[in-house]
């Protein structure tokens, strides 16, 4: 089951939360703990501190203790609170310990250690142990305290701020859960707004999104506009199509009625006609090939492969194409729109070109791109036809027609320019296409 974008982010900071409580939990107790057990150390260095101040040593190096100087816990069976004293092979106990011994470990002169080891009754103790010199004498004193209590408390504050911390970690899963709800709303209007497309209520859709999703829409838009475009030119090439074929058909309807007239010149010169503009069409369906939408076009990587296959197209004439262009050259256009623009420019001087084509691609800012043939050019009359705005000779039988009107919409669509006229270099016709840097 593939989760969805909401999903992701909820569960990813659902667990980033609990994570991060749980180890504040843990950071936190543990805090507690060794602040506890700290304060407790250092009562247990004082007394023993009071402990080698109560000790006295006999002649023979004997200890004792001054029972005056030390507090009634020691004297109180299992209170919790024990020492030991060692002076050589010697060793003095609490009362409070009965019958019973710590486990000390030793110590180097000076040096202090704390333990946790269990005590009486099970109890668990912890214990300071610290060495000292006292008349010449190494002396170990061990302090230790009954840890139950503590543990007791600490369980107990365990206990309450687990529970504070889940109160305080479910309310933030709700806020989460609304902010990121509401962050993904922008989103669902999308969506939405997807869907009145698809029902033809809406044009494109709305740009007024947040800045992470606005590259997105801006593309869709884009590409909404480019299929519109693309359907624009194909209704059109289908129109002169049906226009071109028309005549030809009702030429050889006509004919075939009038069984006793029939001129075979004429018919072959009609279906010759029909088979042309086939041709043409299959032609442009070559052309296309499989295409896949985007807005970068490598002129270097597309336009071999465009010329080899018009060289196969146009074997029959033997035609020279040559192509001058920059090493690298990336134009920010529809690989489809491109590649139509430029199949049916170079169609045209095809078909025209008597033995030699140049295709000229220069640097610099947006694309301006060159076709030159050594055919028989255009007239003066026709070259005017061809400039003017929204006039279309391609509805013309013959001459400059169907792949200049496409181009020139292709051209409007990206804010391009496109002029024609008498190549300077080979003396046919002459097509420059500009298309700016931000198209």
């Amino acid at each position: 089951m593939t989760l969805s974008l909401q999903q992701r982010l909820s569960l990813g900071l659902l667990l980033s939360l609990v994570v991060l409580f749980t180890a504040q939990w843990a950071l936190v107790s543990a805090g507690v703990r060794l602040l506890a057990e700290g304060y407790i150390a250092a009562r247990l260095a004082h007394d023993n501190e009071a402990l080698l101040a109560a000790l006295t040593l006999t002649a023979e190096g004997l200890p004792s203790l001054d029972p005056t100087r030390l507090g009634p816990v020691y004297h109180q069976p299992f209170s919790g609170h024990y020492y030991r004293v060692t002076v050589g092979n010697s060793t003095l106990h609490s009362r409070s310990l009965w019958d019973q011994d710590l486990s000390v470990p030793d110590v180097s002169p000076g040096e202090t250690r704390h333990v946790r080891a269990p005590g009486p009754q099970g109890q668990p103790l912890l214990i300071v142990v610290q060495r000292y010199e006292k008349q010449g004498k190494g002396v170990t004193i061990a302090a230790a305290e009954d840890l139950s209590s503590l543990e007791e408390d600490i369980g107990h504050f365990q206990t309450r701020y687990a529970l504070v911390s889940l109160t305080i970690l479910l309310l933030l899963i709700a806020i989460q859960a609304l902010i990121v709800r509401s962050g993904f709303r922008p989103l669902e209007n999308v969506r939405k707004d997807l869907q009145r497309l698809e029902r033809g209520e809406i044009p494109a859709l709305d740009t007024r999104v947040p800045p992470e999703i606005s590259p997105l829409v801006r593309e869709l838009n884009r590409m909404l506009d480019v299929m519109a475009q693309r359907l624009q030119r194909s209704r059109h090439a289908l129109s002169n199509l049906a226009h071109a074929l028309k005549t030809p058909l009702t030429s050889l309807v006509r004919m075939a009625e009038k069984r006793e007239t029939l001129d075979h010149t004429q018919m072959l010169s009609h279906t010759g006609t029909i088979n042309g503009l086939i041709d043409r069409e299959l032609k442009r369906a070559r052309l296309a090939g499989a295409v896949t939408p985007g807005r970068q076009f490598d002129l270097v990587q597309e336009i071999a492969p465009l010329i080899e296959l018009f060289n196969s197209l146009y074997r029959d004439k033997h035609i020279n194409i040559e192509h001058v262009m920059p090493s690298a050259k990336v134009c920010y256009a529809d690989r489809e729109d491109m590649l139509e623009l430029l199949g049916n420019l170079l169609d045209n001087a095809c078909k025209w070109a008597r033995h030699r084509i140049l295709l000229t691609v220069e640097g610099g800012e947006g694309l301006l791109v060159r076709f030159e043939d050594d055919g028989p050019g255009c007239s003066e009359n026709d070259l005017e036809k061809l400039t003017q705005r929204g006039l279309r000779i391609d509805e013309e039988e013959s001459g400059h027609g169907f792949g200049l009107a496409i181009s020139k919409d292709i051209v409007q669509q990206y804010g391009g320019e496109i002029a024609f006229g008498r190549s300077e270099t080979l003396g046919g016709f002459l097509v420059e296409v500009h298309l700016p840097a931000t198209v």
